[in-house]
Order: C-alpha cells, then sequence, then structure tokens
C-alpha cells in the first residue's frame, strides 16, 4: 500500500526525501510494526505529511489507519546513514530517559540504515515554544521550570558520547557566518567583525571544565510537554560539550521568540531568569564557567540567520542579536 503525501509540502527540497518513504522496504517494515510491534492492526491507510526539513534531513509524521483509529509515528530521513543517533537514544533511554520517565526523549522505534530512516515516537502536547509565546504568566514559569529541570537532569545523568569539538577549528565556520553578515554593509559589518575578535579572543580552555552530555540544539521549540512528561526531541546534534553551551542556546533561542513575537528582545527575561534559576538547583554547579562565549557566538549564530533567512535581510534584528552578542562578552 502506497502512502499518501500532502502535495503541498512536497517541494524540491522534501521530495528526495518523500521518494525514501515511497520505497517498498520502508513499507514493508511499517506494516510489521504496525501488526506485531506496536499491535494496532493491519493497516488500511497511510499519510505522511513534511514538518521540518534541514540541508540533510527532513522530519515527517506518518499517519496510519487501522481498524482501531489512527495511530502517527515520526520519520526522520537522512541523506547520509545516520545510525549513531537511533544508538544515543537507545542508550539514553537505558539510562533513565525512556518513556517511564517523568524527564524523556521519544522511543526510539528502528533505523533502517539502508534507507536512513529512523521511526520514533510522536509525542503529543505543546512545545515549551507555544507556552511562551501564548501561555499565561503563571503557564510560562512553570514551563520554564520543566526546561530547567529537563537540561538540568539530562546534563547530570546522560552519558555523554564522543569528543568536545575543538573550538579553534570551528573558526573558519564561524568566519563563513562573518562574511555573510559583512554583505549587508555598515553598521552591521563593523560589529559582526568586532564581535568576531572578541570571540577569537575568548576562545575558553575546554580543558578546564569537564564536559556532559551535550542536546546540541536545546530550544524551546525542541521540548514537548506531553502529560506529566516532559520530553525533548531532535538529538541530532547529541554528543560531549560544554554544559554552558545548551543553556546558553535556550536563553538566546528565547530572547529572538521575544524579540521576533513579543516586540523586545528582554520581553521573557522573567523566562530565562526562572529557567537559569531551575537548573542552578539541578544541573552542573560549573555549568555557566563559559556561558557568556557560547551566548555572544549563538548571538553571531543568529544574525546570520537574520541575513540569510529573509528577504530583504531582517537588518534591524540581525544589529539587535550583534549588540546583545557584544554586551555578553
Amino acid at each position: 500500500m502506497k502512502l499518501e503525501f500532502a502535495r503541498a509540502d512536497v517541494n524540491d527540497r522534501v521530495a528526495p526525501f518523500a521518494a525514501l518513504l515511497d520505497r517498498e522496504e520502508f513499507c514493508s517494515e511499517l506494516d510489521r510494526l504496525c501488526f506485531s510491534e506496536w499491535h494496532w492492526g493491519t493497516r488500511q491507510k497511510v499519510r505522511a505529511r513534511a514538518l521540518k526539513w534541514h540541508g540533510d534531513r527532513c522530519t515527517f509524521e506518518i499517519a496510519m489507519r487501522t481498524e482501531g483509529g489512527w495511530h502517527s509515528v515520526i520519520a526522520k530521513v537522512y541523506k547520509m546513514d545516520r545510525p549513531e543517533i537511533f544508538q544515543a537514544m537507545a542508550a539514553l533511554s537505558r539510562a533513565g530517559f525512556g518513556t517511564e520517565a517523568e524527564f524523556s526523549i521519544p522511543q526510539p522505534f528502528i533505523y533502517l540504515s539502508s534507507l536512513g530512516i529512523r521511526l520514533e515516537e510522536m509525542l503529543q502536547g505543546p512545545s515549551a515554544k507555544d507556552i511562551f509565546l501564548s501561555g499565561s504568566p503563571d503557564e510560562r514559569l512553570v514551563a520554564a521550570e520543566r526546561c530547567g529541570q529537563w537540561l538540568g537532569r539530562f546534563h547530570t545523568a546522560a552519558p555523554p558520547l564522543g569528543k568536545v569539538a575543538d573550538l579553534s577549528e570551528e573558526f573558519p565556520h564561524y568566519r563563513y557566518w562573518i562574511d555573510l553578515v559583512l554583505s549587508c554593509g555598515e553598521p552591521l559589518a563593523s560589529k559582526a567583525e568586532l564581535l568576531f575578535e572578541k570571540l577569537r579572543a575568548a576562545i575558553p580552555d575546554l580543558s578546564a571544565i569537564e564536559s556532559c552530555a551535550g542536546h546540541g540544539s536545546y530550544i524551546p521549540e525542541h521540548v514537548i510537554f506531553s502529560g506529566w512528561r516532559t520530553a525533548t526531541i531532535d538529538l541530532d546534534e547529541y554528543g560531549a560539550a560544554d554544559p554552558g553551551r545548551d543553556i546558553a542556546w535556550f536563553i538566546v533561542s528565547l530572547q529572538r521568540l521575544a524579540l521576533k513575537h513579543l516586540g523586545s528582545l528582554h520581553a521573557l527575561d522573567g523566562v530565562a531568569e526562572r529557567f537559569l534559576r531551575t537548573y542552578a538547583s539541578s544541573g552542573r554547579s560549573d555549568a555557566m564557567v563559559n556561558f557568556s562565549f557560547y551566548k555572544a557566538l549563538e548571538c553571531l549564530h543568529g544574525a546570520k540567520r537574520d541575513v540569510i533567512n529573509h528577504s530583504p535581510p531582517a537588518r534591524d534584528w540581525a544589529e539587535i542579536m550583534l549588540d546583545e552578542g557584544l554586551r555578553a562578552l
């Protein structure tokens, strides 16, 4: 039985990933899982909807109708073979982040190496981003606490994998970000160059702090409140890291949500303070040692995105992010 695709979602960027889902090998495995593993019954209808696309991967919702109704899972499709992500998720589940845990990740079901497809649990519930943008003040603070608790638990209990990246080796990549901002001229160009030089001078000594598990893209959009569970998705960048990196990603993402949707970079400062205070009570005591560096770096990343992801470039937002990065250092 072939998949039905929401055709509006299948553009030129998504089409190569969608084609892999339409392969007989995937459909046969889906039938087996649906009947034998998940005990949902015989698949009668199946639909696929693209949720998010990146250059090297695409996330789909796979909805299946059986005699018991509709059921959904997530399919993550990669351009390159990425078995280590499935292995990392399985290791996290064994380490206390499974579906039975208050602080958890989606259950990984299977990885099809020949197709580069991973199937995992589709979580039901609002994201922290949803709550921060539309919740009441009290709901926002509770959400901030749950985000801080999840990250604190993750940094102290999750197994770190691999080695921490050498930041000095990453600077050619950051130079590329700067060059994109330079194309917008002044005053962005001078501020971007100054921020780059200050970042280069502030590279932290990573041997001075013990690394831990790092999510890699810990942002409000990736934290899901599924009933009593607080679960975090999108572990594509999972590995060993300085704990300050995840904290900086979250704080800068909060600021960017506030800037773009609430009109001020500081509209969610109270939420950020509650998140940091909650993390401090359960996370790494040394997590803030290099926070300023990672915050400045993520501000530069945000400025780059404001320049290349908008037409015309969102120059005002980019300048605000560069100024915030300079203040951090």
